[in-house]
């Protein structure tokens, strides 16, 4: 299973539930990140209605305890700035199409999966940029394994397929990995809270009437 995330955290938002049926069932897991800021960085907090920094190398950390939490240990990079004002991170829409889909054929390469799961196009261009370069590097006389999208937030047009039950177990701990990222936790009404996260998996799970779950939309099935 190889995972494409925008940013550190969306791996853990879209696919923190299935990642762990993944590696329970004894498959190996790739996690990307497909942009992250060493340096300081801002974000808008809503509540204070103002951006405040915080630390790359905290940020780091808590990429790494998230994806401790579940149990993935390949975990790689496509890029990485260390200047300011950075090149990349929520610029990755400038990133020619092609060396971006380079990247991603490298991990498809190398790593063989059966299944690769991408963001969905939302109203962030590095969401938006990623989505569309993972679909050209699925191109199936290239690859031609199975193909998913996975929720983060402000989706534009998400129609959920594949419901993937959960157990209280496996939403607990995704939650708990979020929980990780205190850079990045907002308040109940921001989609990077484990409460929200814990709530967004019981909506999910009555699709399929079901405690919890998680949703993706199925581009493409090899059986």
């Amino acid at each position: 299973m190889l995972v494409l995330a925008p940013h550190a955290d969306d791996e853990t938002l879209g696919c923190g539930g299935i990642i762990q049926k993944f590696i329970g069932s004894g498959s190996p897991v790739r996690i990307v990140i497909a942009t992250f800021v060493t340096l300081e960085y801002h974000r808008y907090r809503k509540e204070r209605e103002e951006y405040v920094t915080y630390s790359g190398i905290d940020r780091l950390k808590e990429l790494h305890e998230a994806v401790a939490i579940l149990g993935v240990t390949d975990l790689h990079f496509l890029y990485v700035d260390s200047v300011h004002p950075p090149q990349y991170h929520t610029r990755l829409d400038t990133v020619p199409r092609s060396d971006l889909v380079s990247s991603i054929e490298h991990h498809i390469s190398h790593f063989h999966p059966t299944i690769m799961f991408l963001p969905s196009r939302t109203k962030h261009q590095d969401h938006v940029a990623l989505h569309d370069a993972g679909v050209t590097a699925g191109r199936p006389y290239y690859w031609n394994g199975s193909i998913g999208v996975y929720e983060t937030d402000g989706e534009l047009d998400f129609q959920p397929n594949l419901y993937v039950p959960l157990t209280k177990e496996q939403v607990e701990k995704k939650a708990q990995a979020l929980t990780a990222y205190q850079t990045q936790v907002g308040s109940m009404r921001h989609p990077v809270n484990p409460e929200f996260v814990i709530a967004k998996a019981r909506v999910r799970g009555q699709a399929i009437y079901e405690d919890y779950a998680e949703a993706f939309e199925l581009l493409r099935v090899h059986g």
